[in-house]
């Protein structure tokens, strides 16, 4: 995709379209009502293999947030409705809406019959009749989101008296072509996409409002008591068609390819102006054409005019393949590690202390910000989703092992995944052991790889570590949970085993898997991998299955070098946890190895923000991908040279420092008493330049698989002390090496 223009200067809740730009009037073009509005059929049993049909219990999951319990106390937030507005506008670009605009809800687009969800019930009822998943980290998720859905049988018959409203669009892409890679799964499903797409968005802004303490109803395609299109232009989102206005409804720049969602609250929000009935005529300019003061150039089109489904937005074909990764993987030698390896499955044991638990078991690290919080039902009512059994019968045509990897990458990216890839399952990417110390068996050959952006456009705004960074995480978590979790299902129906992995529960490592599939290479924040489009700013999911696939091999861009010359994650790391010094070897893998206590501590317990990213925020490769920087990515990439040049150019631009114009969200914590209130601290950091501290002045310390606790042993402290002589002890790349050749 060519973009000439940055963004920087233009602020977020303007979104990637130039609707300020577009003629305005005061009066709401006159719109017949529509008695006999249908819901949009999501499934389509005349074609088995659309993916539609596993899109079904996605919708469900959201349209079950429909109504939900209301804080008793409203939130401090501005007062301002115009502030309002911008914000709520904001956020949903964050959550990658097209399109957002706010209004009143006129009489006239109030249903007198109301667009009914008529599975919801039963699909719930049966979602959660097994009760939640065995997972201290997914237990609480899947309890909001059972509590969510006990909200909408109690409230969902009350009449709408809403004032106000939130209108949401999500754009199609280009229209898939039955004979392309994954075109069977895809062909006409594009409303179907775009609704579920948009109900995700339209879900957490629900419950975001009713946690500021305001009423707030979700009304979707399949769900509703709100006219949409009505909505669309009572907010100044479409115009009628046709030479005398008596047409269908589009809006400029979309035309008619997009799904909507609303959110009608009592909140008081300002009001955007319906558009002229010439704006659609008068929006697509030479401005618009190239993208002028960042917006989305329309030169570029829709998602996917110009590139295969199953390349992906990125030109990740274009990177260097090698046999194996970049960092020493001693294969044989490296060890499977139980849940309890993860420092943050320890803080949940208490093994960091009472203070790290229950930050960790009432997951307060993200739910302190009401935003994040607001994501937890939805990531909640899809864990069950995870799971299921393979169709009895196998289809047919799934015999080709680089056939069914396409597809399978095609339906991802038209999902909305910014990166995937395949790899064989080396067996120590598989846990040896759950959190409660039963044993866990490979049980399939395949992973699938999904990396979601956590977004340029915030992090550019963001210190990394304040009160926005929890809810890039989860943002991201949530849609790759979202797009692998409809994927994984469709494969089950097709009659192979599948299963997703997320982050609120899964049985395999991610890094290894990413890093074997292709996706980057390990840098020097340590157990991370990084990519050479997205740089480290990405949270992943995986499908793991057994239908038949192609691996793609690992990458070299050159990033051994370039962090071996860079050290600002390092530099800029809030609690001195990524080393300064050298590789090591750890658990049989050659990394530079982050103290994960360090880190852990610091972004559970986080005071001034909700947990933290500040590696993603200050590493040179976290760029924007305008059309300027391409000359230094390649550089970076073919010349090594220069990389130490880079590095040093990246901090006098000014790179990693908070851009203002960014900053769209609100700093708000949750006191003890669950009421949300102004936070009294924010961490609002500018680049450091920390001079390098050696090995005994920055004290890491490091936790090899036998210094795990017995999985089901009580809290058990780490040995600190031991484990910062493990790390001054550790072996070099270079001394394992040579002993490997000796053996």
């Amino acid at each position: 995709m060519t973009k000439l223009f940055s963004h920087k200067d233009r602020p977020v809740h303007l979104g990637p379209h130039p609707l300020e730009r577009l003629p305005r009037t005061a009066r709401v073009a006159s719109y017949p009502k529509h008695a006999d509005r249908q819901g949009l059929a999501i499934e389509n049993p005349d074609n088995p293999a659309s993916l539609s049909n596993a899109m079904r219990e996605y919708v469900n999951v959201m349209d079950r947030m429909r109504e939900g319990a209301i804080a008793p106390n409203r939130a401090p937030i501005p007062t301002d409705p115009v502030a309002r507005a911008e914000h709520l506008k904001a956020a949903c670009y964050y959550l990658d809406a097209s399109m957002a605009a706010t209004g009143r809800v006129p009489p006239e687009a109030i249903l007198k019959q109301p667009i009914v969800n008529h599975s919801l019930a039963e699909a719930m009822e049966k979602q959660y009749a097994a009760g939640s998943a065995d997972n201290p980290m997914a237990e609480i998720s899947v309890r909001e989101g059972r509590a969510a859905w006990q909200q909408v049988m109690k409230m969902q018959a009350e009449p709408l008296n809403h004032t106000h409203a939130l209108v949401i669009l999500v754009e199609y892409t280009r229209d898939p072509d039955a004979d392309e890679p994954g075109g069977s799964w895809l062909a006409g499903t594009q409303a179907q996409r775009a609704a579920v797409r948009v109900a995700e968005v339209a879900g957490v802004m629900a419950n975001y409002l009713r946690f500021l303490g305001y009423r707030a109803r979700m009304h979707t395609a399949t769900a509703s008591e709100l006219d949409l299109d009505s909505m669309l232009l009572a907010t100044g989102l479409g115009v009628l068609s046709g030479s005398n206005g008596s047409g269908h409804v589009e809006v400029p720049f979309l035309g008619r390819g997009f799904g909507v969602a609303v959110i009608s609250t009592d909140m008081e929000i300002a009001t955007d102006l319906p558009l002229a009935p010439d704006a659609a005529e008068k929006a697509k300019d030479f401005s618009w054409w190239i993208g002028s003061g960042g917006t989305h150039p329309g030169m570029n089109g829709r998602p996917f005019d110009k590139r295969p489904f199953h390349l992906g937005p990125y030109p990740m074909e274009t990177v260097k393949r090698v046999e194996r990764p970049t960092t020493l993987i001693d294969s044989a030698n490296v060890p499977r590690v139980p849940k309890r390896h993860d420092m943050f499955i320890r803080a949940a044991i208490g093994d960091l202390g009472p203070k790290a638990k229950k930050e960790l078991v009432d997951f307060r690290m993200i739910t302190k910000s009401p935003f994040g919080h607001a994501m937890i039902p939805v990531l909640g009512g899809m864990v069950p989703l995870q799971y299921g059994e393979a169709a009895e019968t196998v289809s047919e045509g799934y015999d080709d092992p680089k056939k069914n990897s396409q597809a399978l990458k095609a339906a991802l990216y038209y999902m909305g995944a910014d990166m995937v890839g395949i790899c064989e399952i080396p067996e120590y990417a598989w846990y040896s052991h759950d959190t409660d110390g039963s044993e866990l068996k490979p049980y399939h050959k395949y992973a699938v790889s999904i990396l979601v952006d956590q977004g340029y456009e915030t992090m550019e705004g963001a210190s990394g570590d304040d009160w926005i960074s929890g809810a890039q995480s989860m943002r991201a978590y949530m849609r790759a949970q979202l797009i692998g979790g409809i994927v994984g299902d469709h494969v089950r129906r097709l009659g192979f085993s599948a299963r997703g992995h997320s982050v609120m529960d899964q049985d395999v490592l991610h890094i290894p898997l990413i890093l074997w599939s292709g996706l980057g290479e390990l840098s020097r924040i340590g157990e991370l991998v990084l990519n050479p489009f997205v740089g480290p700013r990405f949270k992943s999911g995986v499908i793991t299955t057994d239908m038949p696939l192609e691996p793609d091999l690992p990458i070299d861009f050159g990033l051994q070098d370039f962090c071996n010359k860079c050290q600002k994650c390092a530099r800029e790391c809030p609690c001195t946890a990524i080393p300064f010094g050298d590789k090591i070897m750890f658990n049989g893998y050659e990394m530079w190895k982050p103290d994960v206590e360090k880190c852990a501590r610091y972004r559970i317990v986080n005071q001034a923000g909700s947990m933290c990213g500040r590696c993603m925020k200050t590493c040179p490769f976290n760029i924007e991908g305008v059309l300027k920087e391409k000359p230094f990515l390649w550089m970076a990439m073919n010349l090594p040279f220069t990389r130490k040049w880079l590095a040093d150019l990246d901090d006098k631009v000014g790179n990693g420092r908070i851009n203002p114009v960014k900053k769209w969200w609100w700093d708000l914590d949750t006191d003890a008493d669950g009421n949300v209130v102004q936070a009294k601290r924010v961490n609002e950091r500018q680049l450091a330049f920390r001079d390098p501290l050696t090995p005994d002045q920055q004290k890491l310390g490091c936790y090899p698989v036998d210094t795990v606790p017995d999985p089901t042993a009580g809290p058990t402290p780490p040995e600190r002390k031991a484990a910062m002589q493990t790390y001054l002890t550790a072996e070099s790349p270079e001394q394992y090496r040579k002993k490997m050749a000796r053996d």
